[in-house]
């Protein structure tokens, strides 16, 4: 087996392996991973057979001498084809008991790993985690996310009749919108206001990489009379919808417009996919819980998943 470092005349390659793997998603082909190169220096590692095949991808990014996968992403990992298994040669225990003494060689002392919620596999493909555990790596952080199983939902008024009252009452349209700035700075306000923090991602960034995955990344508003009340930002990743970003004006606070996209998204617009994800209400690697936020979720009728990091020490 041969481990590469990652370059740019993989990309074709990268991202025809992410395409076909059981567990990624487009967050991990290298268009995604580099809107924000800048700010990275990137890592990331290709395993190769005998024959020059790919056998695994691993994203990461240099922090010191810690090795991260990756960060710039929520989640990353071994991304595993349809042919990795279980049992040795082609498994994740096999890949990192040979990654191991590479990254000695260069300095790194750390690998923080960041799996990829099960919800977003399409097929199983949890052997990393386990071969995480076999080499003693220890569970580092673990933060909260709120799902909705959109195939099965629970009962959630604001989810359902409630948000179709309010929809019909005010006259709420939702549409499906390809320029973020009708409704960024909706985004931009409420972040200030709430969270006295801004977007992680700049306007100019969600335009272009909206323009780069149109199938994958939605932009949604809510309106009434003409005038926009909410805008939602959502990542459609295999079967799941991730609620990225969405925040209403403040006469959109009153109408619960962004209720109204929601409910729109889940029952008529997007009703092939799995899973709805609000994603996660933490802090300090999950050991502070926002609970009203939690609680504002659970209101939709969703409830809750972990997104696991682990520490490996080398």
């Amino acid at each position: 087996m041969e481990i590469r470092r990652y370059t740019p005349e993989m990309k074709l390659v990268w991202d025809r392996f992410v395409r076909e793997s059981r567990n990624a998603t487009f967050l991990l082909t290298r268009d995604y991973m580099e809107y924000h190169a800048d700010r990275f220096t990137d890592c990331s590692y290709m395993f190769l057979d005998g024959k020059g095949k790919v056998e695994t991808l691993l994203p990461g990014s240099l922090h010191g001498d810690q090795l991260r996968s990756h960060g710039g992403l929520t989640y990353g990992g071994f991304i595993l084809g349809p042919h990795s298994s279980g049992a040795a040669p082609a498994n994740p225990m096999t890949w990192l008991e040979a990654l191991v003494p590479a990254l000695k060689d260069e300095g790194i002392t750390s690998l923080l790993y960041k799996g990829i919620p099960h919800i977003y596999h399409r097929y199983p493909a949890e052997e990393d985690l386990y071969a995480l555990w076999r080499l003693g790596a220890r569970l580092c952080c673990r933060n909260l996310a709120t799902v909705i199983d959109v195939a099965n939902p629970m009962r959630s008024s604001r989810l359902g009749k409630r948000a179709v009252k309010r929809r019909d009452a005010a006259g709420i349209s939702v549409r499906q919108t390809e320029d973020a700035g009708e409704f960024w700075q909706i985004i931009v306000d409420d972040r200030r206001v709430r969270h006295n923090t801004t977007p992680v991602h700049t306007l100019a960034e969600m335009q272009s990489l909206r323009d780069k995955f149109p199938g994958e990344i939605l932009f949604f508003v809510a309106e009434a009379a003409g005038e926009i009340l909410a805008g939602a930002v959502v990542y459609k990743a295999g079967g799941v919808l991730h609620l990225q970003y969405a925040a209403a004006t403040g006469l959109g606070k009153e109408l619960y417009a962004v209720d109204v996209i929601y409910n729109n998204l889940i029952f008529d617009r997007l009703k092939d996919a799995r899973w709805f994800d609000f994603g996660t209400s933490n802090e300090d690697a999950g050991r502070y819980l926002n609970e009203g936020m939690v609680r504002h979720k659970e209101e939709f009728g969703g409830r809750s998943i972990v997104y696991d990091q682990y520490l490996l020490e080398l």
